[in-house]
């Protein structure tokens, strides 16, 4: 049916023309489509056409919904980011805190050492301090690496969400697009 102007056939029709399906009557006006140039289209595949065309809108507004949530996870992490560093600097405090403690307790076994037999017990207490500094540095050393760790994580998850949400935007935009200009040549 290459000649059938109801048929995607090869043949054109001029620029704006109307096309007529082989009825006639009253009813042939129904069937006429402005092809804008291209082949005619018929009004049942018009129809289906604006409705496929509306579901891949539908489509859209819900990658934009999830361009949305990425928006959100974007913030999220940012905030993440201000909390590691506002934990390493306090990481950082214990840290010092420590190193204080350490020297407070080897300048209080020195001092009971000169004090003698007296302060026996002091000596005691001082090697105690020492023994729970010295632990306390090991504890301050192992969050400040897994606290370098979630740095390095949160950081390869934020460029991650930024560069997915910019790939997302880049792709509902041309979708959009692709959609508009469907619809302009099916209407």
């Amino acid at each position: 049916m290459r000649g059938d102007p109801t048929t995607y056939g090869n043949e054109a029709a001029p620029r704006g023309a109307l096309q007529r399906t082989r009825r006639s009557g009253p009813t042939a006006r129904a069937d006429l489509t402005d092809t804008g140039g291209g082949p005619p289209i018929a009004a049942d595949v018009r129809a289906d056409l604006l409705r496929q065309t509306q579901e891949l809108a539908q489509e859209v507004a819900r990658l934009k919904a999830l361009a949305v949530a990425f928006e959100r996870w974007h913030q999220d992490m940012i905030s993440l980011m201000s909390q590691n560093r506002d934990m390493r600097g306090l990481g950082e405090d214990v840290a010092s805190i420590v190193k204080q403690l350490i020297m407070l307790s080897l300048n209080a076994a020195i001092e009971a050492a000169r004090a003698g037999e007296s302060a026996r017990g002091f000596v005691v207490v001082a090697a105690e301090v020492r023994s729970l500094s010295l632990r306390a540095q090991t504890l301050s050393k192992d969050l400040g690496k897994n606290l370098h760790r979630s740095d390095l994580t949160t950081t390869a998850t934020f460029q991650d969400i930024q560069a997915g949400g910019k790939l997302m935007l880049a792709a509902i935009s041309g979708l959009e697009s692709m959609v508009r200009q469907l619809r302009e040549r099916i209407e």
